[in-house]
């Protein structure tokens, strides 16, 4: 079964390409972009979680990754922002 490591969600990008680490695990990551007019925002998410297989470290980013966008427009609605894009 393929796993697919990028998603579409609530109009951001989600690249999820897990890092195999030496001790044959899997660092759980994600890029998160999104275009707004001219300007593209990026934000990146490294070392979030560490799986045994290529597939558990994916869902758990990608599954992150809704979490905090859905997070993030909720601060953006309330008018509070961060600016911080990488963490």
């Amino acid at each position: 079964m393929a796993i697919t490591n990028a998603i579409r969600y609530k109009g951001f990008f989600l690249d999820c390409e897990p890092i195999r680490q030496g001790n044959a695990c899997f660092v759980a990551q994600v890029i998160i972009t999104r275009e707004s007019g001219q300007a593209l925002d990026e934000y990146a998410f490294h070392e979030l979680w560490m799986a045994r297989a290529a597939a558990d470290a994916v869902s758990f980013a990608k599954a992150w990754g809704r979490e905090w966008i859905d997070d993030h427009l909720q601060a953006a609605d309330a008018g509070v922002g961060s600016g911080v894009h990488l963490v």
